[in-house]
């Protein structure tokens, strides 16, 4: 099924989570964080839609927050395979010994996140977290716990807060449903 962004007149309809509510419960995630790691943290953000998360949220953490940007690469295979992925700048992060948050905007399969996981513990933090924006339990296929989540949801078709569907809708200030698009076959 192909979707489209909501018209103006539809936006109000396709608020998922407004703009107060994501605020509100990002405020309670930084006080979260703020509990268990009093001596500071290292937060990772993962692939562009976690930015506008990461960033309000490093905003709501009280000590000392230190950042890492990951970088995502794929390798197409043949089929329709899984891409093979890989971390852009591994040698560059060093996390040996540190508190650490991955930030990621859904979780949804979990293959990404296994994947981040496997990498990163390689590189000796002290702890290694995840916070989430959203989660989808019932696409999660791979089990390792979510420390930090912001909502659970299970609609798979979102974008806004960072979210882009097709590179547009990022940059609205609500999580919005896409609409099923009816002109497209």
């Amino acid at each position: 099924m192909n979707f489209r962004l909501p018209t103006p007149e539809e936006y109000n309809r396709k608020i998922n989570f407004s703009a107060e509510q994501i605020a509100e419960r990002i405020k309670e995630l930084g006080a979260e964080i703020s509990r268990d790691y009093p001596n500071g943290v290292t937060l990772l953000i993962n692939q562009k839609s976690s930015l506008v998360f990461t960033a309000d949220l490093m905003r709501e953490i009280a000590p000392n927050v230190r950042i890492e940007f990951l970088r995502l690469g794929s390798i197409k295979q043949q089929d329709d395979a899984s891409p093979l992925l890989f971390l852009r700048q591994s040698e560059e992060i060093i996390l040996d010994g540190q508190d650490c948050i991955l930030c990621t905007d859904i979780v949804r399969t979990g293959f990404t996140m296994h994947f981040l996981l496997t990498h990163l513990k390689s590189k000796n933090p002290n702890s290694l977290e995840i916070c989430t924006l959203l989660h989808n339990p019932e696409q999660q296929l791979l089990p390792f716990p979510l420390k930090y989540i912001g909502f659970e949801t299970d609609y798979d078709s979102l974008c806004g807060y960072g979210i882009s569907y097709q590179s547009q809708g990022r940059q609205f200030k609500d999580i919005v449903q896409l609409v099923p698009d009816e002109n497209q076959d």
